[in-house]
C-alpha cells in the first residue's frame, strides 16, 4: 500500500453513510469534518468499526477545520426557523466543547486572531485539546455503542491493537494563509509552532500518532512567487510525516495555467513528504503517477466535490450529473447524451437507440453502468433527473431538475466507480499513454456543437502544467 495512490472520499452527513458502506470498495481513506466528527460521533464511530473492522487497508482522518473560527465565522451561525434567532450551528457548539479557548470566542461573535496565540501555554493547551479529540474519537463512544464484541479478535489486553479504529494520522491546528492578509507571515509561523508542537504532544499522550500538517491557501496566493516560497521553506523546517493541502476554491477544470503551474511549484517544494491534496480531479490525480511522485493521495466529495471554496456561502438543491470518464467532468444529462451522440455511442434511428457495445468499449464499463444500460442505450436516461422543484422569485417562477433517489444513487455510484478506474489507470498506466489519450479525446470531442468552443482547453492547460514537473 506504501506506494499506491491514496484515494480519500470525504465524509458529509450521516445520511452518506449507506453510500459509503455501498462503495466502500472505491476509496481508502475516509476523511471527517471536524464538527461531522463532534456531531455525530457516535455514528461515525459506529461506521468505522463496524465497516472497516476486517479491512486492515482502511483508514479515517478528521479535519479539525480550526481555520473556520479565523475568519467569516458569521457563517457558523444559523437561523431558527421558528424564532429566527442566530444561533451557533449545534455541530459547531460540540466542536467548541471539545476546543475550548480560543475557539470558544466565537460565541461571542469574536473570531481568532494572531493575538490570541502570544502565550506558548495557551497553544500547547489548544493544540493538546485538539489533537487528543482526533485520537480518541471512536475509541471513546465504543463501549455506548455496543462494540467491544469487536475487540475479541484483538491482542489480549491491547485494544489499541486494532489500527483501523485510530486515525491514520493526526492534523495539527492550521490556519488560513492568504498573500493579501497583512498577517499572512504570522499565521504562517503560528501554522508552523502547531506542528511542532503536536509532534511532541502526539508523542507524549496520542502513542506517538503520525502528525500531519494542512496548508489551506488562496487561489491567489498560488501565483505569487514569493509567497510560494515563504510557505516552502516554512513546511521544510518542521518534523511532521505529511502534509495535507487545501486550495481556496481551486477548480481544476477551470484553473488558469499559472494558478495550476504555481500549485505544481508548490508541491515540488513540499515533495519531501507524502502529500495529500483535499480537493482534487483527475489532474491532481495524474500527479500520483509514479513518474511525477508530487501527490501520495487525492480526496474529493461523495458527490463531487472536487473542489470547494473555504468559506461557501449559498447553495440550492444538487442536481445529479454524469461522470463522462473520457474526458474526465461532470456535464448534465443532455450534455452527455448528445455526446454520446456525437461519438456513435447512442444512436436514435436504431432501435433502443443500439447497443451498448460501443459504449462499453469507449466511454464506460464500471458496474453501475453494466447494471442499468445492460445491452440497449435506451437505459442511458436512468442517469437523467426527471423531477423538479419551483424557486417563486418575486413576479416570476423558475423551474429547477432535481434528481429522484434513483437517479441520485445511479450517477453517485457510477462517479465514484470511474474516481476508482482513474487511480487504478494513473497507477498502472505510463504518463506518456496517459497523456496521449487525454490529447485524443480532446480531438474526438472538440468539434461536438453541443460544447462551448473553449470548454475543453483545461486539457491543453493540465498537459502544460505536467510538462513543468
Amino acid at each position: 500500500m506504501a506506494n499506491k495512490p491514496i484515494h480519500i472520499l470525504r465524509y458529509g452527513t450521516v445520511a452518506e453513510k449507506v453510500h459509503l458502506e455501498k462503495a466502500i470498495s472505491a476509496y481508502d481513506y475516509l476523511s471527517i469534518n471536524g464538527n461531522s466528527a463532534a456531531y455525530v460521533a457516535s455514528a461515525i464511530a459506529k461506521f468505522i468499526v463496524e465497516k472497516f473492522f476486517s479491512k486492515p487497508d482502511k483508514g479515517f482522518f478528521i479535519d479539525p477545520i480550526t481555520y473556520a473560527f479565523q475568519n467569516e465565522i458569521k457563517l457558523l451561525r444559523s437561523k431558527s426557523k421558528t424564532t429566527g434567532e442566530e444561533k451557533i450551528k449545534k455541530s459547531v457548539e460540540k466542536l467548541i466543547e471539545n476546543y475550548g479557548y480560543p475557539a470558544n470566542k466565537v460565541k461571542s461573535n469574536q473570531p481568532i486572531t494572531v493575538d490570541d496565540f502570544t502565550s506558548p501555554n495557551t497553544m500547547q493547551e489548544f493544540c493538546a485539546r485538539i489533537l487528543k479529540f482526533q485520537y480518541n474519537l471512536v475509541y471513546s463512544h465504543i463501549e455506548q455503542n455496543d462494540l467491544e464484541k469487536y475487540f475479541e479478535y484483538a491482542v489480549p489486553g491491547n485494544k489499541s491493537s486494532i489500527p483501523q479504529f485510530r486515525p491514520k494520522f493526526l492534523i495539527a491546528p492550521y490556519f488560513y494563509l492568504d498573500k493579501a492578509d497583512s498577517t499572512f507571515a504570522k499565521w504562517l509561523d503560528i501554522n508552523t509552532d502547531f506542528i511542532r508542537m503536536a509532534r511532541v504532544i502526539s508523542n507524549s499522550e496520542c502513542d506517538g500518532s503520525k502528525v500531519f500538517a494542512q496548508i489551506v491557501l488562496s487561489k491567489q496566493t498560488l501565483t505569487d512567487v514569493d509567497s510560494v516560497a515563504a510557505i516552502i521553506a516554512a513546511y521544510q523546517n518542521v518534523d511532521c510525516d505529511g502534509i495535507t493541502i487545501w486550495v481556496d476554491d481551486l477548480n481544476e477544470h477551470e484553473a488558469s495555467f499559472e494558478e495550476l503551474s504555481g500549485f505544481v511549484q508548490l508541491l515540488k517544494g513540499l515533495s519531501h513528504k507524502p502529500v495529500y491534496n483535499m480537493y482534487g480531479s483527475y489532474f491532481s490525480i495524474l500527479l500520483t503517477h509514479k513518474n511525477i511522485k508530487l501527490l501520495a493521495g487525492v480526496s474529493h466529495g461523495l458527490e463531487y466535490g472536487e473542489s470547494r471554496k473555504v468559506y461557501p456561502v449559498g447553495g440550492g438543491i444538487p442536481v445529479s450529473k454524469y461522470y463522462y470518464l473520457p474526458i474526465h467532468q461532470r456535464l448534465d444529462f443532455t450534455k452527455a447524451y448528445y455526446l454520446l451522440a456525437h461519438t456513435g455511442a447512442i444512436d436514435v434511428t436504431l432501435p433502443n437507440w443500439g447497443s451498448s457495445e460501443k459504449y462499453y468499449n469507449d466511454i464506460c464499463r464500471c458496474d453501475k453502468c453494466k447494471q442499468i444500460i445492460k445491452d440497449e442505450m435506451i437505459n442511458f436516461v436512468e442517469f437523467e433527473s426527471k423531477e423538479f422543484y419551483e424557486i417563486h422569485r418575486k413576479d416570476q417562477t423558475l423551474r429547477r431538475k432535481k434528481a429522484s433517489s434513483d437517479t441520485k444513487e445511479n450517477c453517485l455510484y457510477h462517479y465514484l466507480l470511474c474516481k476508482k478506474i482513474e487511480f487504478i489507470r494513473v497507477e498502472k498506466q505510463s504518463l506518456s499513454n496517459l497523456l496521449d489519450d487525454l490529447r485524443a479525446q480532446e480531438q474526438t470531442y472538440m468539434d461536438c456543437d453541443e460544447l462551448q468552443e473553449n470548454e475543453l482547453d483545461y486539457i491543453d492547460v493540465w498537459i502544460s502544467a505536467i510538462k513543468d514537473v
